[in-house]
């Protein structure tokens, strides 16, 4: 099995260091020989930041692949989806158990993520460099 996932794009601007590439995100039906006649294919174009590359070996325009580990997928989602919805349920099963109250557990719950995206807000620099691509 493959650990790595990898994407085609286009590079579309050069900064010290670091490239901003356009790939083309595609539905799991854009792969599919009838997508063309069931209207039912999506495709969205994304701009991918790629940070501590040699930027002299490449220019605008031209066709890489990018590359990241497959663990650091994972522990994307796990920080991006795992943990809030850890925090969020264990928040709003906290709250119902004490105030028997829905509501009250429910906004609480909500409340809760505040402090953990801050969190993830202030210490994206440290993430920017844990869970970057890297050019094939």
């Amino acid at each position: 099995m493959n650990n790595t996932i990898t994407h085609p794009g286009i590079i579309e601007q050069i900064e010290d260091g670091h490239l901003i590439v356009r790939i083309v995100q595609g539905s799991g039906c854009a792969s599919c020989k009838m997508a063309g006649h069931c209207h039912a294919s999506e495709s969205t174009e994304k701009l991918v930041d790629i940070y501590n590359v040699d930027t002299t070996k490449y220019h605008v325009g031209e066709n890489i692949v990018i590359t990241a580990d497959m663990k650091t997928g994972y522990r994307a989602v796990a920080w991006g989806f795992g943990v809030p919805l850890l925090i969020l349920t264990a928040t709003i099963f906290g709250i119902w158990a004490v105030t028997a109250n829905e509501a009250w557990a429910a906004l609480a719950g909500l409340a809760a993520l505040i402090p953990y995206y801050a969190f993830l807000y202030l210490i994206r620099n440290k993430f920017r460099d844990e869970f970057s691509f890297g050019v094939e």
